[in-house]
């Protein structure tokens, strides 16, 4: 059964001082790279998609550097936008607002959710035919969007406690053929991943 993974990004580091599109990956999150390239799950992957944020496409990279699996980065997997930096608890409750509200931005430099669901599931369509039902495919992205997507595939409404469900580096298994959710989000070692 050819699969579609996806796969949240690695932890990183919040620094104030840049959007947090380029923030890189704390020391925990290289581990998680390392642990995410030694899965068993890539010897059935045959191409790769990440956004274009350094913390997604490090996946890729290391991937392809140690299985020769080729991987673009497409920048509309990106995750929802909301670079201005805000404290802990401001984002949460913005967070809330972003998932209770999807049809309005919950502030004023953030994306609403309807808008970051239609682009990611555009982008997703788009990179599915590019592939026969037969490929297994991976993509590397951000837990906001995942968590719209695969609401999206369940057919649910997407939710706070569903995002705050997705562990950075984690990764769920997808039948290519229906697209059905066949796991939860699963953390390194990744024994409970299916593989073609």
């Amino acid at each position: 059964m050819p699969l579609l993974y996806l796969i949240r990004h690695p932890l990183t580091q919040p620094d104030p001082a840049i959007p947090a599109s380029g923030w890189r990956l704390s020391d925990a999150g290289h581990a998680q790279v390392r642990a995410l390239a030694a899965a068993p799950f890539w010897r059935a992957v045959t191409a790769v998609y990440t956004s274009r944020s350094y913390k997604a496409a490090v996946v890729g990279e290391a991937v392809h550097t140690q299985h020769g699996i080729p991987f673009e980065q497409v920048q509309a997997l990106e995750e929802a936008r909301r670079d201005t930096w805000m404290g802990m608890e401001a984002f949460r409750s913005t967070q809330r607002l972003f998932f209770d509200r999807p049809d309005q931005p919950p502030h004023p430099e953030w994306e609403a959710a309807d808008a970051a669901r239609a682009r990611f599931v555009a982008a997703m369509d788009g990179i599915l035919k590019q592939h026969a039902l037969t490929e297994s495919l991976a993509v590397v992205a951000h837990g906001t969007v995942l968590t719209l997507y695969v609401a999206h595939l369940r057919g649910e409404v997407p939710s706070y406690d569903g995002w705050e469900r997705i562990g950075f580096a984690a990764v769920m298994a997808v039948d290519r053929a229906s697209l059905r959710p066949l796991t939860a989000f699963l953390a390194a070692p990744y024994d409970g991943l299916p593989v073609p």
